[in-house]
């Protein structure tokens, strides 16, 4: 980290944004991707620098962010870091979703789901069809170690079919 970055402006606004969901701590009015996944690794996050980042837009589409790219910081950006590699596509209601990461919690999935256009809302319940033809219900917490053909159905909560 060169000293321009820390001491240049000789303002030290702290910006609060979001990574993987969690509240990450950034000082001054620039920083880069690097310099933000490296800030989330300080305070905890489990990721790691060789990650992904990419910024969440307003408008629900992502946006990869380069290590040596600079974000203009704001209250309330939010961004996901996640490996490279390791996409999998799964079924809710019957349509691909593409997710990232080893694991999912039930909230993430349906966030990405709704975010790929699949019309459902963050409060339908999220149930995995197993392949003994029985289902569970994922909870928004409950994490599921993502594989591809993995099949989920999300439905309203006052739908009793």
């Amino acid at each position: 980290m060169d000293h321009e970055e820390k001491h240049g402006n000789g303002h030290h606004a702290t910006v609060t944004v979001e990574v993987n969901g969690q509240s990450v701590k950034l000082h001054g009015k620039v920083a880069t991707g690097a310099h933000i996944k490296n800030s989330a690794i300080e305070q905890g996050l489990p990721i790691k620098d060789k990650f992904v980042l990419e910024e969440l837009l307003p408008d629900g589409k992502t946006r990869v962010v380069g290590d040596e790219e600079e974000v203009r910081l704001s209250e309330g950006l939010r961004f996901t870091a996640h490996e490279k590699d390791h996409r999998v596509v799964v079924s809710v209601n019957e349509q691909p979703v593409t997710l990232h990461g080893k694991t999912a919690t039930g909230a993430e999935i349906k966030i990405a789901a709704i975010k790929q256009g699949v019309l459902i809302q963050q409060n339908f319940v999220l149930q995995e069809e197993l392949p003994n033809g029985t289902s569970r219900v994922i909870g928004d917490n409950d994490e599921v170690h993502l594989r591809e053909h993995l099949r989920f159905t999300a439905i309203a909560p006052d739908d009793n079919s």
